[in-house]
């Protein structure tokens, strides 16, 4: 399965759909993408991880620097269907139980809409 990132609007969320392998190279066409979202006025971001295959350290790191460009820009960045090796590796990280920013249910998009 190759990588793709395609957009897509549910309410006031974009939803980022990643495919495939997330490692370093990935995870700048995604950090871009997002980039490109926030300049664009886009405050609510989810980035749906169902699809993807392979997440590294790097992708990893990927993921937290988006999350830091999110708050630059005073944005709210959420992920939903990492796997739970993902979520431990964050929750070490950036400690995700005091960072309302990485979310992993399916329902944060319907709770984000709602607010």
């Amino acid at each position: 399965m190759g990588f793709s990132a395609s957009t897509r609007q549910l309410g006031t969320v974009t939803v980022v759909d990643v495919r495939g392998r997330f490692t370093l190279i990935e995870g700048e066409a995604v950090h871009e993408l997002l980039l490109d979202l926030f300049e664009d006025g886009r405050k609510r971001v989810l980035l749906n991880f169902r699809d993807v295959s392979y997440l590294d350290s790097s992708g990893i790191g990927q993921l937290i620097r988006g999350l830091y460009s999110a708050r630059k820009n005073n944005a709210e960045l959420h992920a939903v269907d990492l796997s739970p090796r993902a979520r431990e590796i964050l929750h070490m990280t950036i400690c995700t139980r005091s960072s309302p920013i990485f979310q992993m249910n399916r329902l944060r998009c319907v709770r984000l809409n709602a607010q």
